[in-house]
């Protein structure tokens, strides 16, 4: 009630002013116009008037102009305030100078309790030396520059919380920081579920692997056992080749069980573990040289394990009849095979080679019921699915190429 008297009593107050100084312009004219020729009287009149429907142009633009600023604010209200993610403005000590609505219920601070706070308040004690070198590093490079942290509320409970930060001129020259922070606690949390899921399948994977090198290991023990039962020498001989293929795949095995990446072997290890073996199982003597070359080239299991048998058998059919006991080279070099691997980028290129007595003018390899070349042509054209060739000069030397079947599905 009181309020309302105060305003009419000022009301009449202004009231009184403006009479008085109307009556007071209103002599002033007078005056002049005593002193004017009718004329210069009709003048003035008409200036004024002119410069009244100015004044009332420029207050209705006015009017419009503040009309216009006021949906500005409304804008500026639901932009900046309702944002899905906080906004603060830090000043150079790193106090708070603004926070729209959406941070001060992130932090779960009222805005009022928030301005001249430091943002490292918040930041989880742990966290703090993110939370600054990111201020440092934003320094440094003047940029955008975002990090990751925990951010802790007013009630105790941590939430992760990217910030993103922004160098600005401030209103008196001094820089200040505008920090976006998002809740990303959702994407975190999932984040770590996967890291958790995928250790845990890492550790199945490798069991998985363990349990099959070991099966294959009871499956060679027993092959070796056979062996030692058996007094003809070719049935010796066919045994220890199925030996040798058993081997070849249980060397994959054993290389992704001892490998951190689950999904591929290191092929030049592979094929090194591989030619060792064979020559052990083949007794083979220091006359033959076996060179190996696939550094840098990478292998998945369903590409590993075939390409392991046919090595194997291609090796073994060198070591078994490439250069026959009595055979003697008319040059000076060494009984040398070569296994050889390259990726270009699409397609693996295998090539075992050797500078032996070559494969008997009469033996079509194609079409031959050989087991060792038999299981050559299944494994290279049908389970591999490429290209093999035969090359008679110098030795034998076959070469295939094929593209992964994962290369293929894309």
């Amino acid at each position: 009630m009181s309020n309302n008297k105060d305003l009419s009593q000022q009301a009449v107050s202004l009231r009184k002013q403006a009479e008085k100084i109307f009556q007071e312009r209103s002599a002033l004219i007078s005056n002049i116009q005593r002193d004017l020729p009718p004329d210069e009287n009709q003048r003035i009149l008409h200036e004024l008037q002119v410069h009244q429907i100015e004044l009332e142009m420029q207050n209705e633009e006015l009017r419009r102009a503040q009309a216009e600023l006021g949906i500005v604010k409304e804008r500026y209200f639901d932009l900046y305030n309702l944002a899905p993610v906080g906004y603060v403005t830090l000043n150079e000590q790193g106090l708070i100078l603004e926070a729209n609505l959406t941070a001060s219920a992130l932090l779960d601070v009222t805005r009022d309790t928030l301005i001249k706070k430091p943002l490292s308040h918040f930041i989880v004690k742990e966290d703090q030396d993110i939370y600054y070198r990111h201020r440092k590093k934003l320094t440094l490079i003047g940029e955008q520059h975002t990090c990751s942290l925990r951010i802790l509320k007013n009630d105790g409970v941590s939430f992760w919380a990217t910030l993103a930060t922004t160098l600005v001129p401030g209103e008196i020259g001094h820089p200040e920081c505008r920090v976006v922070i998002s809740d990303i606690t959702g994407l975190k949390t999932t984040e770590l579920e996967l890291k958790a899921s995928l250790k845990e399948k890492e550790v199945l994977l490798k069991e998985v692997h363990h349990r099959v090198k070991n099966n294959l290991a009871v499956i060679m023990g027993l092959i070796d056992m056979q062996v030692q039962t058996m007094d003809r020498e070719p049935d010796k001989s066919a045994i220890m080749e199925l030996n040798a293929r058993v081997r070849s795949m249980a060397l994959v095995h054993e290389r992704l069980y001892t490998s951190k990446n689950f999904s591929r072997i290191n092929f030049q290890d592979y094929l090194e573990d591989l030619v060792s073996h064979l020559r052990v199982s083949f007794e083979l003597h220091e006359g033959i040289r076996v060179c190996v070359a696939a550094a840098g080239v990478y292998m998945d299991l369903s590409s590993a394990v075939p390409c392991g048998l046919f090595i194997t058998e291609l090796v073994t059919n060198a070591f078994k009849h490439a250069f026959p006991p009595g055979w003697a080279r008319s040059d000076s070099r060494c009984n040398t095979i070569t296994v050889s691997t390259g990726w270009d980028g699409s397609a693996y290129t295998i090539t075992v080679a050797d500078n032996g007595v070559g494969l008997p003018a009469g033996v079509d390899w194609a079409t031959t019921k050989s087991m060792g070349l038999m299981l050559i042509r299944m494994l290279g054209r049908h389970q591999l699915q490429g290209a093999l060739n035969l090359d008679r000069c110098n030795g034998t030397s076959f070469r295939l190429q094929f593209v992964p079947t994962d290369t293929l599905a894309d």
